[in-house]
C-alpha cells in the first residue's frame, strides 16, 4: 500500500530572484494545504537550518544550478538531495550532474523546452543533451509556459490578472521529448510552479505576477510513498527522494480539480505495479487507471501515441506488448481542454 502526498517543487525566494522571504514561502504552503515543499534557489544553497517540518509541511533545501556566465544562459539543473553547494560545476553539465550523484542526489533537467514571445524574447532551454545520469525532466514548468501566450501588450495585461486562462499544460514538444527519452532510458517526470512572485511593469500598471499561493494551488507533484510521513525529518525526507526518483509521481494541475484519489496501476497475474515499476512482458497484464473526476483519458505508449482513450473517470485495458506506458488527463475548462494529469511511467520490458 502506497501513501501520497502533494508536494510543490522548484521556487524561489528572495536569495535568489524570487521576492519572499522563506517565512513567506513556508506560510503559503501550508496555506495551501501542501504536505511538502522544496526550495531550489538559482546557484544558492539556503542554510539547512530551514529544513524540517514547518508549519505542518515538510521542507526540504535543494538548489537550481546554471552557468550565469553562459550566453546565451540555458541548461538549468534542479540538483535534488543534496547537503553541499554544486554551483561551482555549472560550467559543465556532466560534472554538475556527477558531483550531484556523488553526494546521493539526483537531476531533474528544468525547462527543457521553452518557447519565446515578441514581449517575451529570452528562453533558458536544456541544450546539453549528451549527457547521461540525469534522473529526469520537468515536463511542465508552470511560470514558464506564460512566456510564448505574451504576445502584445494587451495580451500581457490580461495574462496578468486572469492567468487561468491561459495555461493549457506543458508543452507538445516537450512531451513528445519525453516519450524520446522514456524510449533510451528510465525519465522521470516532474512538475514544478517557478514560483518567484516578482512584481512586473506592464505598461502604466505595476503586477505580482503568480503569486505563491496562487503556484502552489496549481502545477504540483504528488508522489507515493512506500510509508507513511511520521513528522521525523530524515525518515520522511528520503521517502520524497525515493519517490521522487522512482518515479512514483504525478504531475497535476490542482487548479482545476483536487486529483488525490488518482490511481494508474497494473495487474500482471497476482502482482500489483504502480508508476516507475518495470513488468517482464511474459505475461497479460491489464492496466487500471481511476480518475477522481471525469476527463478526457489517455494511455499513451511513448513512440506510439494513445492506445486507449475515453471519455470517463476509470480505464482498464489489456496489454501484451512490451512498451513504456502512462496517462494523460485533459479537462475542459474556461473554454479550453487543460491539462490536468500526466502519470510518471510503467514500463513493460
Amino acid at each position: 500500500m502506497y501513501h501520497a502526498y502533494r508536494g510543490n517543487l522548484h521556487m524561489h525566494t528572495h536569495h535568489s530572484d524570487g521576492s519572499g522571504e522563506v517565512e513567506d514561502l513556508i506560510a503559503a504552503a501550508a496555506r495551501t494545504g501542501l504536505d511538502f515543499m522544496i526550495l531550489t534557489d538559482h546557484n544558492v544553497l539556503l542554510s539547512q537550518q530551514w529544513q524540517g517540518w514547518r508549519e505542518g509541511v515538510l521542507t526540504l533545501i535543494d538548489s537550481e544550478i546554471h552557468d550565469k556566465d553562459l550566453k546565451p544562459e540555458c541548461n538549468h539543473c534542479l540538483a535534488l538531495g543534496i547537503r553541499k553547494d554544486v554551483t561551482a560545476f555549472a560550467p559543465d553539465p556532466q560534472s554538475l550532474i556527477d558531483a550531484v550523484r556523488e553526494q546521493g542526489g539526483f537531476a531533474i533537467l528544468a525547462h527543457p523546452i521553452e518557447k519565446t514571445s515578441p514581449l517575451i524574447p529570452t528562453s533558458f532551454p536544456w541544450t546539453a543533451w549528451d549527457i547521461e545520469g540525469y534522473t529526469g525532466v520537468e515536463i511542465w514548468n508552470f511560470m514558464s509556459e506564460f512566456r510564448h501566450h505574451a504576445t502584445s501588450l494587451p495580451k500581457a495585461i490580461v495574462l496578468a490578472f486572469t492567468p487561468k486562462y491561459f495555461t493549457t499544460g506543458p508543452h507538445q514538444e516537450m512531451l513528445d521529448k519525453w516519450d524520446e527519452l522514456l524510449l533510451q532510458q528510465p525519465t522521470v517526470a516532474t512538475g514544478g510552479s517557478d514560483a518567484h512572485a516578482n512584481v512586473f511593469n506592464i505598461g502604466p500598471l505595476r503586477r505580482r505576477f503568480l503569486q505563491y499561493d496562487y503556484c502552489f494551488q496549481a502545477v504540483n507533484t504528488h508522489i507515493l510513498t512506500s510509508e507513511p510521513f511520521t513528522q521525523d525529518f530524515d525518515h520522511d525526507r528520503v521517502l520524497v527522494y525515493e519517490a521522487l526518483r522512482l518515479g512514483r509521481a504525478w504531475v497535476a494541475y490542482d487548479m482545476l480539480h483536487p486529483t488525490d484519489g488518482f490511481r494508474f496501476e497494473a495487474r500482471a497475474g497476482d502482482a500489483t505495479y504502480t508508476m516507475g515499476d518495470h513488468i517482464p512482458a511474459r505475461q497479460s497484464i491489464t492496466f487500471e487507471i481511476d480518475l477522481p473526476a471525469k476527463a478526457d483519458l489517455r494511455l499513451i505508449r511513448a513512440g506510439h501515441g494513445a492506445v486507449a482513450h475515453v471519455q470517463g473517470d476509470s480505464l482498464r485495458f489489456e496489454v501484451t506488448d512490451p512498451g513504456i506506458y502512462r496517462v494523460e488527463a485533459w479537462k475542459r475548462y474556461w473554454l479550453k481542454p487543460r491539462g490536468w494529469i500526466f502519470s510518471n511511467a510503467i514500463y513493460v520490458t
